[in-house]
């Protein structure tokens, strides 16, 4: 790196500070912060973190390429899609936090010109994902089970569901299942109980060169969010996402005085844990922020998500909500 890259971050919440520590360990040089307009915490964000330069309007900053050489937008749903057309209009690299918007419609202005715009579904830049793109690609087609226990709000009085976290929080795993597969078509979508009752889906969907993959969204479940891979006798499997497993086989226990029946035990043969060699960051942000700063040299990376993969998992999404 011949000289140090200039940031600038909109937000100052946990995720924007997580994409700061990201940012200053692969060398970037963070100096502009803004929140949302006349914000009281962007003033105590920039003393907290050691930021120089305060901005009252986040538009205005989104604006000023000549102050920054990369920025991350890190706001709410709501205000993204202005600060991003703003940024975009500047042709400088740009890391925005997912979901980008509330509606895959939303994000039709910006699909074009916006080459330099990235998304931030940071779960592809985990090892564990790396592995399990790999072992996809590695053979015949798989069948893929997604779990989305998402947690979702139930109105005690009216009993009615608010789905707006599978938008919002959802699409990460179903940005995931499109990544790792090469891209996924819908072909069917079914309910639980009655629609209007909201208690659950489960949808299908095909690559084009023939996986076949199930989504849960097992709405409030005891579970852990995780997708298994199937191909014959090997099970790839992320449980949670962070962590990867590869079975082969399956080993014969014999009964015992304890257990005085058969078992049958996966073989697991290896393991991927996901981390970016320094516990300090929120996994998948040093890929991330490393990706931001090599697009500022004309680098892109093939991990990174687009906004037309982010129109993708929204319309997923919208699928699960109302399919």
């Amino acid at each position: 790196m011949s000289s140090t890259k200039r940031l600038a971050i909109i937000g100052t919440t946990d995720i924007a500070v997580a994409h700061l520590n990201a940012a200053r360990a692969v060398g970037f040089d963070v100096i502009h912060v803004a929140g949302s307009p006349h914000s009281i915490t962007a003033p105590q964000f920039a003393k907290a973190h050691g930021i120089g330069k305060v901005w009252n309007d986040p538009m205005a900053l989104a604006a000023d390429s000549d102050s920054w050489d990369a920025i991350i937008i890190a706001s709410s749903t709501n205000s993204m899609l202005g600060l991003l057309a703003a940024a975009i209009s500047t042709g400088k690299p740009i890391l925005a936090e997912k979901p980008i918007g509330h509606t895959a419609i939303s994000l039709d202005p910006l699909l074009t010109g916006n080459e330099n715009v990235s998304v931030g579904f940071n779960r592809r830049f985990y090892s564990s994902v790396q592995e399990a793109k790999h072992f996809i690609a590695s053979g015949t087609p798989c069948l893929l089970h997604l779990e989305l226990p998402e947690s979702i709000q139930v109105d005690p009085k009216t009993g009615s569901r608010d789905l707006s976290r599978v938008t919002t929080n959802s699409t990460h795993g179903l940005d995931l299942i499109n990544y790792v597969t090469g891209g996924l078509t819908i072909e069917s979508v079914y309910s639980v109980g009655n629609f209007s009752d909201k208690l659950g889906k489960v949808m299908i969907a095909k690559s084009e060169r023939g996986d076949l993959c199930s989504v849960s969204a097992n709405w409030n479940a005891p579970a852990n969010f995780s997708l298994t891979i199937d191909r014959g006798d090997e099970r790839f499997e992320l449980r949670p996402i962070e962590i990867g497993a590869l079975y082969r086989g399956m080993e014969v226990v014999p009964p015992t005085s304890h257990t005085p029946l058969r078992t049958y035990k996966p073989i697991k043969v290896a393991e991927f844990v996901s981390n970016d060699d320094n516990s300090t960051l929120k996994p998948g942000f040093l890929g991330q922020c490393q990706a931001l700063l090599n697009q500022i040299d004309g680098k892109h990376s093939d991990i990174n998500a687009t906004l037309q993969d982010a129109k993708i998992a929204l319309q997923f999404a919208e699928a699960l909500i109302s399919g």
